[in-house]
């Protein structure tokens, strides 16, 4: 009997925040289950930090450059993941899977090959005026109920391939916009602290593009005024939309051993990215690079994996996803997919070796194009950007949270070489045109002092959406 899989995403979660990553804040108890019995992953990179092509990416195992999915949209247009890249989807309902989607789509096309339930909403209370709610939470609780609609219901005979793709904690973005500048939230109160590099002393030294941030991202900008409270409340509004994302997916599992299918099903648990959670007093994501964002959970636990006590060491990006799925379920693996199967760690073995990880950006909406690239090793982490030929270079293992960036020492350039080398191995290996694209920047959005705190008025978004709109 072929084994099923239920696939379980969450958006804009870094590992950080997860007990099961080693948090003593967060309270998830559900995705713990997942854990417990787990082989979970320790370094997983998303392909770009940006929702759009971090969705596209997995389901097609392309980097965002290869299908021109680099963006979110807006005046930096997104192409159909085109009918000659091969999907997950697809090569499973191909091998006679069952495959449907409940929730949160934004994949471009990805998703061919599986049955699509529409996004729609289901009410949820508002608990808490601290917390507002939006189609983020909303969408979450419709897709939920779908979902254990389907294992309730289901009668073929045929193995299944079920996405349960959850928004939250995505709906900390809209708490941003709800509480910018020196708005008030006297209703979260229990509050966690700041993490250790809220506060780093070489931002000067960082590409300018990211020292900018706060003028090409709306959310960043609203928090120019906030003060070190406001940003501790960013952290315990985050962790309760992740505490909603995490009871939708109880529901989901209970479904799921109620439904008799558990002991034949493979459960995958991951994120599309993560949140900056007010690392260098940012919030959200977008354009730069740092471990909150860039790295995410992945845990594969069920049927066909051996649980393992420890997480398991070495490097993965989500476009394994796609072929080690196609190992575990006994699936073909297309031609073209850049993923590395990672199957044998998951079935006792060891983790298969590779040189590096690669995450790309691009722009969010067209408005600020600052095109860069990430180069994850063992030891090191390389970015460059076009604007300037900006870079930065972290030794992941002693400086963790990237507090002191290495680049500007000389006594660096060997391993910056180094770096640059494996990312010119990797552009040349998938016809990325990196080195020949445009920066774009408005020069209005920077006439202020570096520093997010230093920001005044609105971001170039919020400029052309409000242009756009008269």
């Amino acid at each position: 009997m072929r084994q099923n899989f239920l696939l379980i995403v969450t958006d804009q979660l870094t590992w950080r925040a997860l007990p099961a990553y080693g948090n003593t804040w967060a309270h998830t108890p559900n995705i713990d289950r997942i854990a417990k019995n787990s082989a979970k992953i320790d370094a997983c990179y998303t392909p770009c930090p940006l929702c759009q092509p971090a969705r596209a990416a997995p389901w097609s195992s392309k980097y965002p450059h290869q299908i021109n999915v680099l963006s979110n949209g807006r005046n930096c247009p997104v192409s159909q993941v085109p009918q000659s890249v091969a999907t997950l989807g697809e090569a499973f309902a191909n091998a006679g899977y069952e495959t449907v989607h409940f929730g949160k789509t934004h994949d471009a096309g990805a998703l061919r090959g599986f049955y699509i339930e529409p996004e729609k909403e289901s009410h949820v209370e508002q608990k808490s005026k601290g917390l507002p709610l939006n189609f983020d939470t909303y969408n979450d609780r419709y897709a939920t109920q779908k979902a254990v609609e389907y294992l309730q219901k289901r009668k073929s005979e045929q193995p299944f391939m079920m996405v349960a793709d959850l928004v939250n904690p995505h709906n900390i973005c809209g708490w941003v916009g709800e509480f910018v500048g020196d708005k008030e939230n006297p209703w979260l109160t229990n509050l966690p602290p700041l993490p250790e590099n809220f506060t780093v002393d070489d931002m000067h030294t960082r590409p300018k593009a990211v020292q900018y941030i706060c003028c090409s991202h709306v959310r960043q900008a609203q928090t120019a005024e906030w003060t070190d409270t406001k940003f501790r409340q960013y952290l315990a509004a985050y962790y309760a939309y992740l505490e909603m994302a995490d009871a939708e997916i109880g529901r989901i599992l209970d479904a799921l051993e109620a439904s008799g299918e558990a002991e034949n099903t493979t459960i995958v648990f991951f994120a599309d990215h993560g949140d900056s959670m007010a690392a260098r007093a940012r919030v959200t994501k977008q354009v730069d690079f740092y471990e909150e964002v860039s790295r995410v959970p992945m845990m594969f636990c069920g049927a066909g994996i051996t649980p393992q006590k420890d997480t398991i060491k070495g490097l993965a990006s989500l476009l394994d996803l796609f072929p080690t799925l196609c190992k575990l379920g006994g699936v073909e693996i297309p031609n073209g997919v850049e993923g590395m199967d990672i199957s044998p760690v998951l079935t006792g073995g060891e983790m298969p070796k590779r040189d590096c990880v690669i995450s790309e950006w691009h722009t969010e909406w067209g408005y600020t194009t600052s095109p860069a690239r990430m180069v994850r090793n063992e030891n090191y982490k390389y970015m460059r950007y076009l604007e300037n030929g900006d870079t930065e270079l972290y030794d992941i293992k002693n400086d963790p949270l990237e507090k002191v960036n290495l680049s500007p020492d000389e006594k660096y350039d060997d391993v910056k070489r180094e770096m640059e080398a494996l990312l010119q191995q990797h552009i040349a290996k998938t016809n990325d045109g990196f080195d020949a694209l445009t920066v774009s920047v408005d020069p209005r959005w920077r006439s202020h002092k570096a520093g997010y705190h230093n920001h005044k008025g609105i971001a170039a978004p919020q400029y052309d959406a409000a242009k756009e709109a008269k």
